[in-house]
């Protein structure tokens, strides 16, 4: 999923690999064959880079690594609305999951 949702993030901002590459940081040699490997799932990003890679996509890390597709969209959802907002919600879902 890690992989699928990668490639969308950043077709979502319209850049390249190399581009994405090249804004985490990653030298130049390797900046497309590694964004490349990443969304293949050839290669697995350490916790930092993958970090690194949410950060820039304008993710939270938690939506790149969802088990499931709609616990992603969740995620994504809640880390959109306001701080007051999440915890409203936090306390609504806990609350839910206990009956």
């Amino acid at each position: 999923m890690f992989t699928k949702r990668l490639k969308e993030a950043r077709l979502a901002l319209d850049i390249s690999q190399r581009e994405l590459g090249r804004r985490i940081g990653l030298s130049e040699d390797v900046v497309s064959s590694r964004v490349t490997r990443y969304e293949r799932g050839t290669s697995e990003p350490d916790f930092e880079t993958a970090s690194k890679l949410a950060k820039e996509l304008g993710v939270p890390l938690a939506y790149l690594l969802a088990d499931t597709d709609t616990l992603a969209d969740i995620i994504l959802a809640a880390a959109s609305l306001p701080l007051g907002e999440q915890r409203k919600l936090a306390t609504e879902l806990r609350s839910k999951s206990r009956r």
